[in-house]
Parts: structure tokens; C-alpha cells; sequence
């Protein structure tokens, strides 16, 4: 029997978002969309088989899902977005944060301030809609690294020819938000928001890839970017990289900081590419190099 004839159901779950509350402050993940991952073959310092074997024994199979997430971040009436996914540049199966963004219950003429973690196109592709502002009324905050990198047709010129498409795109969305003063840089560990929002400098997976703080009245939230691809490997061996690492010797370093920053502080962290909702906590497994993942659970707001 075609179970689906006769039970129809949507492929996705709907919506694609999920809030939790943390002190003053609301912590709402958007999904942009999933893609395979195909793990195996994008991880380094490791080996295929491993790779298989300790998916399978998290019951995961290859290719993994890959989740594309970006958080939305509400103080009162402040309501600033970490990220904006990556609109039309990802394909069919990406592009879903601006109707997650409205599912929650937001307009994008509702964000006052947009902070991008790094210059890679699934974080800022969503800055524009068919060629204008999707964020009518926020300001753009970019770490001055990435900016100084991907923004300067010079270092475009000086790129591998597969490279160039990417910087061509960083500047078509930017351009828009510059060309009405709506772009701010912010420098190494230096705050874009004072008082709520401050920057934490983890560079390898992108020149100035940079998490960012978030001040919440209770324990800080730690939205780290691309600081792991997946929920398994990388937490159980840090040394693990992935190919798109621009130094992933770095982007190591900075892993491991941000594990033991997250762990010692028992802050809430949001990660780009862990299962949606990419939200939960990080501690120290009993063998000394690792880490554990404990992601939040679902529970139902009151109105």
C-alpha cells in the first residue's frame, strides 16, 4: 500500500522556528533550509571510515543533513538578527529565513540591526531581495576583517577564478546597505552593540570570523557561526576541520577556544550548522580533548 496516498502529508516540518526565553531576552532560531552534507568527504584531519563509523553509532547516515540556522535576538522592543541565511544564492532548498522570520510573528522592517558572523554567502545572502534591501530599516554590522577581505576588488583580482563569484556576491548585497550609510565595521573583540551584543574574534574558518556575545540579563547566549559543521565529529575531536576552512590549522584554535569558553561559561550557544534548532549547551567529556552537545528541548510558550 502507498502510505502517502492515503496519509498526504507536507515534506517539512512547519514553521521553521523555535524560541526559548533567557532572562529578558527572546532567542528565536529561523531555519533557512537543510542540504546534504556529505561529511565523509569534507572533513579533514580524519579519515572516511571514521567519519562513517561514528555517525552510524549516533544513528546518523551519510550524507548527514547539513542545517542552515541564523537567530533572531529580542530586548524589548531591539530586535536584531545574527545572520540573515542565504536568500536566493543557495538554491531551492535554502533561502527559507524570510517566511520563518514572518511565521515567528516579524516583519523584516522590524530589524533594527543585523550582525554577520563572517562574509560566507549563507550568512549574507539574505541581505537582499531581487536586487533591494530585504531589511529596509536595519543596520549592517561586519567584522572589519571580512570586510577588508571579500569587499576589496583588489584581493577579488588576486583570488582563484572559483573564488571570484563568492566576493562578487559579498558586494552586491553589501553595496545596497553601504550606498545608504546602513554598514558599520566592528574590530577584533570589539563590541557592534554596546551593552548588548560583543564580539569574540574565532578567525581559520573565515578571515574575521567572529562570534557574537549576547547580553540577556541572565547567562549570555553565544552565537559562534561556523564553529562546527554537524553535532558529532567535531564536538568528540576538535581537531577534526572541514574543507572550507581558509586556514584550518586556525580555525582549530579557534574551535577549542570556543568549546572551553562555552563549556566554562554554561552559556547558550547557537551554531549555525547544528541540527535546527542549533540551540543548546556544551560540556567536557570525561576524555579530556572532547566535548558533548546537549541541545534544548522543545517546550510549548504561553502566549
Amino acid at each position: 500500500m502507498d502510505v502517502s496516498a492515503h496519509h498526504p502529508a507536507r515534506p517539512n516540518a512547519a514553521p521553521g522556528f523555535h524560541l526559548t526565553r533567557q532572562g529578558n531576552t527572546a532567542i528565536i532560531a529561523l531555519c533557512d533550509g537543510s542540504l546534504p552534507f556529505p561529511l565523509d568527504k569534507l572533513y579533514l584531519n580524519t579519515t572516511p571510515e571514521h567519519v562513517r563509523e561514528r555517525l552510524s553509532a549516533h544513528r546518523q547516515e551519510l550524507p548527514a543533513p547539513g542545517a542552515f540556522n541564523a537567530f533572531l535576538i529580542v530586548q524589548h522592543s531591539h530586535v536584531i538578527l545574527i545572520d540573515t541565511g542565504s536568500g536566493d544564492l543557495g538554491g531551492p532548498a535554502l533561502g527559507q529565513l524570510a517566511g520563518n522570520l514572518q511565521a515567528a510573528g516579524y516583519h523584516p522592517d522590524q530589524v533594527d540591526d543585523i550582525i554577520l558572523t563572517h562574509l560566507h554567502s549563507d550568512h549574507f545572502g539574505g541581505l537582499i531581495r531581487n536586487g533591494d534591501m530585504a531589511f529596509a530599516n536595519a543596520r549592517v554590522h561586519i567584522p572589519k576583517r571580512d570586510a577588508d577581505f571579500f569587499l576589496d576588488p583588489a584581493q577579488m583580482a588576486k583570488a582563484p577564478a572559483p573564488m571570484k563569484p563568492h566576493f562578487k556576491n559579498a558586494m552586491a548585497c553589501i553595496t545596497p546597505y553601504a550606498d545608504v550609510g546602513r554598514v558599520t565595521l566592528f574590530n577584533d573583540n570589539e563590541a557592534p552593540l554596546p551593552g548588548i551584543a560583543r564580539s569574540a574574534l574565532l578567525p581559520g574558518h573565515s578571515p574575521g570570523h567572529s562570534g557574537i556575545i549576547i547580553k540577556t540579563g541572565a547567562s549570555d547566549v553565544f552565537c559562534w557561526g561556523d564553529i562546527m559543521h554537524g553535532d558529532v565529529l567535531q564536538f568528540e575531536d576538535p581537531d577534526i576541520a572541514i574543507c572550507f576552512d581558509v586556514d584550518a590549522r586556525v580555525a582549530i584554535s579557534s574551535r577549542k577556544q570556543a568549546l572551553d569558553l562555552a563549556a566554562q561559561k554554561n552559556c547558550l550557544v547557537a551554531g549555525s550548522h547544528i541540527a535546527f534548532p542549533g540551540l543548546g549547551h556544551v560540556s567536557r567529556h570525561q576524555h579530556e580533548n572532547a566535548y558533548c552537545w546537549h541541545p534544548v528541548a522543545f517546550e510549548n510558550s504561553p502566549e
